[in-house]
C-alpha cells in the first residue's frame, strides 16, 4: 500500500501521518505471516540476530573464528561471559576447531571434545541456551547450530544448616546451584534407581528437578507432583517457597502440607521413605512430599542419635506445642471466665497478684504477647551482632519496667516467656507461625467462653487437621486415620533393630527396610591361649 505524502501541513497532520505510517507498517508485517523462527546457515544474519535476541549486552560475547574445514569462511562462537567455562571453551571448543578439517555436520562426534553437544534448529532454542550458559558455534554450509554445555556459575561453598541445626549425624547443607544439589543427593544414593526428572518454571525459565527412587517411590506420586509443576502460571517467581505454596494441596490453609529443608541428609533419607524431593535452581531449601504433620516434628539429629534420646526429646516437642498453644488461653479462662475451677490458695495468690492492676487478665497477655513479637522482630532485623544483646536486655527490662509500673502481674511475665520458649520447640520454624495463629484463637475463645471457647477452637483446629491432605496423604495421620504401623517413628523412635519398615504416608511399593539385623550376641568358643 503506497504512502500519500502532503505538503504544507502542521504539527497535529505529522502526528497523523506518523500514526497512519505505523498502522500502515503493522497491517504490512501481518499480511506478511509470522517471522519465521528457523535457524538458515547465514553467518552475517545470525550474528545481527544473536545481537537483537540478547540486547547488545556487554557480556555476550561474539567470536569470529577460522576454521580450516570452512575456508574461505569463518565460524561464529557465542557465549554469555560470566556464565561460561572460559578454559572448556578454549580446550575442548576453539582448539579443536581451529585445526579441523572435518565437516561441519560432524563436529558433534569429536571435534567439541565438550560434554554435551546438542544440535538446534530453531533460534528460540538457541538463545535459551545461549541464556542459560551454554555456548553456540555456528558454521555456513551447516543446517544446524550446534549447542555445548559449557555453563559454570559463581557459587559458594558447601556450608552447615543455619535453620536447621543439630548435635550429630551428617551436617551438609544444600546451596543455590541446581547441578551441585543433584550430585549431594547422588552421593547418598550410589544406585542407578535414583531417578531426577527436569523441569523449567516462570518466564525466567528456572530449572527444576523432581528426585525419586524409582521401585520405591509410587509413580502416581511422581506423575502429581510433575502434573503440578507444569501448570504453574508463568509469572510465578521461581524460589522454592512460591512453588512449593501453588502445587500444595490446599494453598489457602494455615497449616503448611509441604515440607521444606536445606539438610541434604534428612532429604535423602525422606527420598529412602519413598518421598519425593523437589529440587529448585537458585534456592538452597528442597522441598519434599508428601509432608503430614507429624513429619514436621522429625528431624535429622533424631536420626543421628540414640532412639532413647530422640523420643524423649519428641516428647519435649510435644509438651511444648501444649505448653505454647494452651497455656495463655488457660490462663485467662480459669482467671477471668472459670475461676471457681482454681483451688481457693491458688485463686487467693493470683488475685493477690493482681490487685491494684488498671487491666484484665486478657488485656495482660494481649499487651504481652504484642510486646514479645516486637522484641522477636526488632531482633531479626537488628545487625547481628547486636540482635541477641539488645533482644535480651530489651526483654529483661521491658519485663521489669511493665511490672514495676504496675502494668501486669509477674505471673503473666513467666506465663509468656514459657510460651514464647515452647513455641520455639518446633522444628520447622514455618510451623511455628502455624501455631501462633492458633494460639491467638485460642486466647479470643477463652476470653469469651473461658474451657467452652477453648474446647470449641480445639474442636475447629482438629476438623481442619482432618480435612487436609499433603498430595493425596492424610494430613493428620497415623492418627486419622488410624494406622498404628507407623507409630514407630511419630511420637517417640524405637531403636533401628525395630525399625524395619517404611512409613507408609507416601504409599511406597516397597514398604520394608532391609531386614532387621540379627540382636542375639554369636556363640565364644572356647580355646587355648598361645603362648
Amino acid at each position: 500500500m503506497d504512502r500519500v505524502v502532503v505538503a504544507g501541513i502542521g504539527q497535529q497532520g505529522r502526528e497523523l501521518l506518523a500514526k497512519i505510517d505505523g498502522w500502515l507498517e503493522g497491517i504490512s508485517a501481518w499480511s506478511a505471516g509470522p517471522v519465521s523462527t528457523a535457524y538458515t546457515p547465514d553467518m552475517a544474519a545470525a550474528h545481527e540476530r544473536i545481537k537483537s535476541g540478547m540486547g547488545q549486552s556487554p557480556d555476550v560475547v561474539l567470536r569470529w573464528v577460522d576454521v580450516p574445514a570452512c575456508a574461505p569462511g569463518r565460524v561464529l562462537v557465542a557465549y554469555v561471559d560470566g556464565m561460561v567455562d572460559t578454559q572448556v571453551i578454549d580446550q575442548d571448543v576453539l582448539g579443536p576447531l581451529q585445526t579441523t578439517v572435518s565437516p561441519p555436520s560432524t563436529w558433534d562426534r569429536g571435534t567439541i571434545r565438550a560434554g554435551h553437544v546438542r544440535p538446534r534448529r530453531d533460534w528460540n532454542d538457541i538463545l535459551e541456551d545461549l541464556s542459560a550458559g551454554s555456548t553456540v558455534v555456528l558454521a555456513s554450509g551447516c543446517a544446524v547450530a550446534w549447542s555445548v554445555e559449557t555453563a559454570k556459575y559463581k557459587q559458594r561453598g558447601l556450608t552447615r544448616p543455619q535453620t536447621e541445626t543439630s548435635v550429630r549425624g551428617p551436617d551438609e547443607a544444600f546451596n543455590e546451584v541446581l547441578a551441585t544439589q543433584i550430585t549431594q543427593i547422588r552421593r547418598h544414593f550410589r544406585t542407578p534407581a535414583l531417578r531426577f526428572c527436569i523441569l523449567t518454571a516462570g518466564l525466567q525459565k528456572t530449572p527444576v528437578a523432581v528426585a525419586y527412587l524409582k521401585g520405591v517411590t509410587n509413580p502416581a506420586l511422581v506423575e502429581s507432583v510433575v502434573e503440578r509443576l507444569g501448570r504453574l502460571p508463568l509469572e510465578v517467581w521461581p524460589n522454592a517457597t512460591a512453588i512449593g505454596g501453588m502445587i500444595r494441596d490446599h494453598p489457602r490453609s494455615i497449616f503448611p502440607t509441604i515440607r521444606n529443608t536445606e539438610r541434604v541428609g534428612f532429604a535423602a533419607w525422606q527420598l529412602a521413605e519413598g518421598k519425593v524431593v523437589i529440587l529448585v535452581d537458585g534456592d538452597p531449601f528442597v522441598l519434599i512430599a508428601p509432608a503430614p504433620l507429624a513429619d514436621f516434628y522429625r528431624t535429622a539429629m533424631d536420626y543421628g542419635g540414640a532412639w532413647y534420646d530422640a523420643s524423649f526429646v519428641r516428647l519435649i516437642r510435644m509438651a511444648g506445642w501444649a505448653l505454647g498453644v494452651y497455656l495463655p488461653a488457660l490462663y485467662i479462662a480459669l482467671t477471668q471466665v472459670n475461676n471457681s475451677v482454681l483451688p481457693a490458695n491458688l485463686m487467693i495468690v493470683i488475685e493477690g497478684s493482681r490487685a491494684g492492676l488498671p487491666i484484665t487478665p486478657v488485656s495482660e497477655v494481649l499487651l504481652m504477647v504484642f510486646t514479645l513479637e516486637v522484641l522477636r522482630e526488632a531482633a531479626l532485623r537488628l545487625p547481628k551482632a547486636l540482635g541477641p544483646t539488645i533482644g535480651t536486655v530489651g526483654a529483661i527490662v521491658v519485663g521489669t519496667a511493665i511490672v514495676k509500673a504496675g502494668v501486669v502481674s509477674p505471673q503473666i511475665i513467666v506465663l509468656i516467656t514459657l510460651t514464647a520458649l515452647a513455641f520455639y520447640t518446633a522444628p520447622v520454624y514455618e510451623l511455628t507461625g502455624t501455631w501462633r495463629v492458633v494460639n491467638f484463637c485460642m486466647l479470643i475463645g477463652a476470653a469469651v467462653l473461658g474451657l467452652l471457647g477453648i474446647t470449641a477452637v480445639t474442636l475447629l483446629v482438629m476438623g481442619e487437621l482432618t480435612r487436609l491432605s499433603s498430595f493425596g496423604t492424610p494430613y493428620f495421620e497415623p492418627w486419622a486415620p488410624l494406622r498404628p504401623v507407623d507409630w514407630r517413628d511419630v511420637a517417640v523412635r524405637v531403636p533401628w533393630a525395630i525399625l524395619h519398615r517404611r512409613p507408609t504416608s507416601a504409599r511406597p511399593l516397597d514398604v520394608g527396610w532391609p531386614p532387621a539385623p540379627a540382636v542375639g550376641s554369636p556363640p565364644l568358643r572356647r580355646g587355648r591361649r598361645r603362648a
